[in-house]
């Protein structure tokens, strides 16, 4: 069985990082660098990048920021924001990152995924599909960072996107966003249990227990989180940890000092090597 991943996802705009709620009123949280540092320190099994500021307000992404991003981390990170062209994927992936992240661009022109996935291979192409809830309970697809209304199922969508050859799906339930309440555990069950291609949660991740839950009841294949890495003392070896004590699998973490944490629970914590610590 596939491991568990756990993701942290950092949201930029100007190159600071920033933590919306809902979507809405962004607060700036830190410097994006200096977060990225506290992570790759941890070795969290994959990071994520996301530039707002590229999407609504239609600026050009920074290079920079993801070279920057790259010679800092061993992990590997996606990128997404304001991406339209395969062109602009070359140049994001020449510069360090190891997966694309689109979503507006991929409703707009859905041969996009297919272009992509043929160019870089499958795994490398990530749909991002923001959802919220209507007051008849359905769910809409929103683009432009949750801000235009496309009158797309997200199931349905999900499933032409998997067709369409992306390799995974990070789906943000923009109702949970921000707010630390716990994933849309109903709208993670939907749509994974709709595709075979892994799904990522997002949105809503306020406490150990959200973790085990979106895996074990939202039948999520990783979990992505920001909020709680942000303002809460919980980490990403935590959540790993309530995981694996729920009988989830998941990567052991690799930074010795965490070894008491799994003490007794089988997984073997090696010294990273010097090149991983410096």
């Amino acid at each position: 069985m596939l491991k568990v991943r756990v993701i942290p996802v950092l949201l930029t705009q100007d190159g600071l990082l920033k933590k919306p709620v809902q979507f809405k009123n962004s607060r700036t949280v830190a410097n994006v660098i200096t977060i990225v540092r506290v992570f790759e320190a941890r070795q969290v099994d994959e990071l994520m990048l996301l530039d707002i500021g590229s999407t609504v307000e239609e600026e050009e992404y920074d290079p920079f920021l993801i070279k920057q991003v790259s010679e800092e981390v061993f992990m590997p990170f996606a990128y997404g924001g304001g991406i339209k062209s395969v062109e602009q994927m070359t140049q994001i992936i020449r510069a360090g990152a190891e997966k694309i992240v689109i979503n507006t661009a991929a409703v707009a022109n859905p041969k996009l995924i297919t272009e992509g996935s043929k160019k870089f291979g499958s795994q490398c192409i990530i749909v991002s599909i923001d959802a919220k809830r209507k007051k008849d309970g359905s769910y809409e697809v929103y683009t432009r960072s949750g801000s235009k209304p496309t009158g797309l199922d997200p199931v349905k969508w999900a499933k032409k996107v998997e067709k369409l050859g992306a390799g995974e799906i990070l789906l943000n339930s923009i109702t949970h966003e921000g707010t630390m309440d716990g994933y849309d555990i109903e709208l993670m069950r939907m749509v994974s249990d709709a595709v075979k291609i892994p799904i990522i949660a997002a949105g809503g991740a306020g406490k150990l227990e959200d973790f085990v839950k979106v895996v074990k009841e939202g039948h999520a294949s990783a979990a992505a989180a920001g909020s709680i890495f942000h303002y809460t003392p919980i980490t990403p070896d935590m959540a790993k940890k309530a995981m694996h004590d729920a009988g989830i699998p998941v990567r052991p973490p690799k930074i010795f000092e965490t070894a008491s944490l799994y003490k007794g629970k089988k997984f073997v914590i090696h010294k990273p090597k010097e090149k991983e610590v410096q």
